[in-house]
């Protein structure tokens, strides 16, 4: 991707101005609740059976899937989720993965309240972290892999310490036992170095 590639994503993607009466910025949608017109439609809109329709903005608003939309374009991702802080997106990821228990291999050497949740919030749910000293021990982190293993988690670069995981090592170790790797990305830009 060329910087100008980016940046003309970085402030189109995700928005057509003809979807939005052809406001030339996102606009703000600051409402709580959306029309559902009948009760036909409502159920349609609830069970997520009609695209891009929305009942209440703790689900979803247009402003939202805008911000989404341009985070997965800007990543190179197929979509992406929105939710209220680093934290909740955690949570978000690991219940989902996770959501009927089993085990998630993780660095020790991570950001302190993602080492306490891992290790006091989510084991009240039946999930359960497997913890390696360094993350880019790959035989150690592969030695951990059991039938109940869901997901490994790496931050991509550790906060505080800085230390940079080989995530096309650990990519390569999930996708061999058919597992996702989460990648909490908080200090990196999605920004193509190439271009630096």
């Amino acid at each position: 991707m060329t910087e100008n590639e980016f940046d003309t994503l970085r402030i189109h993607a995700g928005y057509d101005p003809k979807d939005h009466r052809f406001a030339s910025s996102v606009p703000i949608y600051q409402t709580a609740a959306f029309g559902l017109e009948n009760t036909a439609m409502a159920d349609k809109i609830v069970t997520g059976k009609l695209a891009g329709r929305y009942d209440y903005s703790r689900d979803g608003n247009p402003t939202v899937r805008v911000f989404e939309e341009r985070i997965a374009a800007l990543d190179g991702g197929i979509d992406a989720v929105a939710v209220g802080s680093g934290m909740a997106a955690i949570s978000y990821t690991i219940l989902n993965v996770a959501e009927n228990g089993g085990r998630i291999i993780a660095p020790r050497n991570i950001y302190g309240s993602s080492l306490d949740e891992f290790r006091t919030f989510f084991p009240k749910f039946g999930i359960n972290f497997d913890f390696v000293d360094d993350i880019n021990d790959f035989q150690a982190v592969q030695s951990l892999i059991e039938k109940d293993t869901k997901a490994i988690y790496v931050e991509s670069v550790a906060n505080p310490s800085t230390e940079i995981a080989d995530l096309e090592k650990l990519a390569e170790i999930a996708h061999a036992a058919k597992i996702p790797l989460i990648v909490d990305n908080t200090f990196p830009t999605p920004y193509p170095v190439e271009t630096l």
